[in-house]
């Protein structure tokens, strides 16, 4: 197999996810392992992305004070996102507190 046969691969996974209206797998790996680096202030060290729920990026907060803080800043971060992934991939971001154990 051939690099060129590895981009076409690549290609034509990355067009599935998108006519299936879900984000690019190595986008959204990207967005995972580089999040404070693209979510920035003042989600970097705040929170982190937990999954996808149809357009609706799920963020979890470092701690329950933190939710109505970064609410704020949600319109921010889509505009963001929509930069990486593409208009409509993700069109909201909903977050939650930290799991309570």
């Amino acid at each position: 197999m051939s690099e060129g046969d590895l981009t076409s691969f690549e290609s034509t996974v990355a067009d599935l996810f998108r006519r299936m209206g879900m984000p690019d797998p190595t986008a959204l790996a990207e967005l995972v392992n580089d999040w404070d680096r693209i979510a920035g202030e003042p989600w970097a060290g705040r929170s982190k992305p937990l999954t996808v729920e149809g357009s609706t990026l799920v963020v979890e907060a470092s701690s329950p004070s933190q939710v109505a803080f970064l609410r704020y800043a949600v319109s921010d971060l889509v505009e963001r996102l929509e930069t990486l992934m593409g208009k409509g991939i993700i069109a909201d971001i909903d977050v939650r507190p930290p799991p309570r154990y």
